[in-house]
């Protein structure tokens, strides 16, 4: 599976598990600078323009969904107006701004757990089960 087509599987899973009604952009960015670093980004979400960017510069594609998992709890975090209750503009936000922290901790959890179902359907099920 290629990695635009895994990320639009994904999408499908959330949008059924989260009932998301408004498609969010995304963009994947090539970044030589920023993959040189360990601290380098790799991804985050726009509540303003509802967009996801995904760094893919040297990732596994692997990596890549996890993120897009992530980035889209923040995107329901956003349809549900959780952010307009915190401050994201703060580099510490996620350790000073006890909601924001919330809204991060609920990302992990649910952004993997998507993730990790989506992966564990497709190869136990999908795969095992698809026509040859």
């Amino acid at each position: 599976m290629e990695l635009k087509e895994a990320l639009g599987e994904i999408y499908k899973k959330a949008r059924e598990q989260f009932d998301i009604q408004n498609v969010p952009s995304l963009h994947l960015k090539q970044d030589e600078e920023n993959a040189q670093g360990i601290f380098g980004k790799t991804a985050y979400y726009n509540p303003a323009d509802m967009s996801v960017v995904l760094y893919i510069t040297n990732r596994h594609d692997k990596d890549i969904c996890r993120s897009f998992a992530h980035e889209l709890i923040h995107h329901v975090q956003n349809l549900r107006g959780d952010f307009e209750m915190g401050d994201a503009s703060s580099p510490t936000y996620a350790q000073d701004d006890e909601h924001m922290r919330n809204m991060e901790k609920e990302a992990y959890l649910k952004g993997n757990l998507l993730f990790r179902d989506w992966e564990d359907f497709y190869k136990n099920y999908r795969q095992t089960n698809s026509p040859k």
